[in-house]
């Protein structure tokens, strides 16, 4: 790294690293995690801008879908000149040039059993940004296999979930989601679940914060309890788990 690129890391991230939970040691330290999204809609473009801002060093991004209108008010990564276009293909190019400095990896593909380890590959946190329990189970069961943090992240309407599974926390999210779905694919007539425009943007931005905590080696509440967030009530919930 030549001395242009120092000082512009050092302005870059000037006020980051101000913080005590920072500094240059802690800013260094984000630059070489590795970080897995699977999902490029809402929540990815809430939180993807803010890591990539942050400044981890290494995202993959893993999404199958391509972007329609329906979905600009709230994936505000993309604008009506995006419609059509690749989701992870956009989002990699629009966050590249948000921070030059991260290595980004898109794969337009939808995650399955047999493609999770060559599209995931060695992480240091997996982020669930999807809206589909097959997938869910999917990333519990290969976190849980490869000894992989990961982030539960849900919303819907005004309201979102989050928790935190370790490799060695005593529950996981099939233990905290016992009924739901055992791996079918979402029927491609099924209705889209409503949410506010508003929403992805609140949930999101409480995942990014979870995730750099994680990422900075700094404790968390979520590691034992499941948050719920209501922004039309304005409340939070952690529930012990």
């Amino acid at each position: 790294m030549d001395t242009t690129e120092i000082d512009d890391l050092k302005t870059r991230y000037t006020r980051q690293m101000s913080l005590p939970e920072v500094g240059e040691e802690g800013q260094m330290r984000l630059a070489g995690k590795r970080v897995a999204v699977i999902g490029a809609g809402g929540l990815g473009s809430a939180l993807l801008p803010l890591l990539v801002g942050a400044g981890v060093g290494h995202l993959t991004l893993c999404d199958d879908d391509s972007i329609s209108v329906s979905n600009l008010p709230r994936q505000t990564l993309y604008t009506t000149l995006d419609v059509g276009r690749s989701k992870v293909h956009c989002a990699a190019e629009r966050l590249f040039a948000a921070n030059p400095h991260c290595d980004i990896t898109a794969y337009s593909e939808r995650l399955t059993e047999a493609n999770a380890t060559r599209l995931i590959g060695e992480v240091d946190l997996l982020i669930d940004a999807t809206d589909n329990e097959a997938t869910r189970l999917l990333l519990d069961r290969y976190a849980s296999e490869q000894h992989i943090p990961w982030l539960y992240v849900s919303l819907e309407g005004w309201c979102g979930q989050l928790a935190l599974f370790l490799p060695d926390s005593p529950s996981r999210y099939r233990d905290l989601f016992p009924e739901g779905d055992k791996g079918d694919a979402p029927s491609p007539t099924q209705a889209p679940f409503p949410v506010m425009a508003t929403t992805p943007a609140v949930i999101g931005s409480i995942a990014a914060a979870e995730a750099l905590k994680l990422l900075l080696d700094l404790p968390s509440p979520l590691t034992e309890g499941l948050l719920l967030v209501d922004s039309l009530q304005l409340s939070f919930h952690l529930i012990r788990r």
